[in-house]
């Protein structure tokens, strides 16, 4: 099982859920828009300074399948080159906006060092619900090998993860860390 956290236009949540997944020793990757990284890169350098992995989610956010095929190559080479020049890093995973995709499209992110991870649970319909009920909509689509996408835009995010962690721990499954799919 794994943890994705797609991050678009705010700020503020990051350092309280790097604070969350420090405290549960858990490794993620955190998909962001090159715009994103460019007006808060503290936050993205934040982000791979605690160990976790930024992840390519395109330079603006657009719809890919939409695209022509050198458009879609200067998403993806745009958000490569933002890391470079802000960051000095290059990413390692690629996930399309809104989870569009088609072969070509992960074939081209391959060829700019990406490896294309989408999720199975998508977190974001949970997230304005109660605790309880969160638990009980989460273990109905819980399975080996899940990833888990979560959107730090979730306003209950931060006080709904460590009760989303706890009850994984409890249920047996180990949060695993992404380098374990890059080998």
């Amino acid at each position: 099982m794994f943890f994705t956290f797609n991050i678009l236009w705010e700020e503020e949540p990051v350092k309280d859920i790097l604070q969350i997944l420090q405290e549960n020793e858990i490794k993620a990757v955190f998909f962001a828009t090159g715009e994103w990284v460019k007006r808060y890169t503290n936050n993205a350098l934040e982000i791979i300074l605690s160990g976790h992995y930024l992840g390519n989610h395109s330079y603006s956010h657009r719809k890919l399948l939409l695209l022509s095929e050198d458009e879609v190559i200067s998403e993806i080479q745009g958000f490569n080159q933002v890391c470079l020049e802000h960051l000095n890093y290059r990413p390692s995973f690629f996930r399309p906006p809104y989870g569009e995709y088609n072969a070509r499209m992960i074939n081209l992110a391959r060829e700019h060092g990406c490896l294309t991870l989408l999720w199975s649970i998508n977190a974001l319909m949970l997230s304005n619900f109660e605790g309880e009920l969160i638990i009980s909509r989460l273990e109905e689509r819980l399975h080996d090998g899940a990833v888990i996408l979560f959107h730090t835009s979730s306003p209950r995010l931060k006080d709904t993860l460590p009760e989303m962690i706890s009850y994984l721990k409890w249920k047996g499954y180990r949060i695993g860390s992404p380098e374990e799919i890059l080998r």
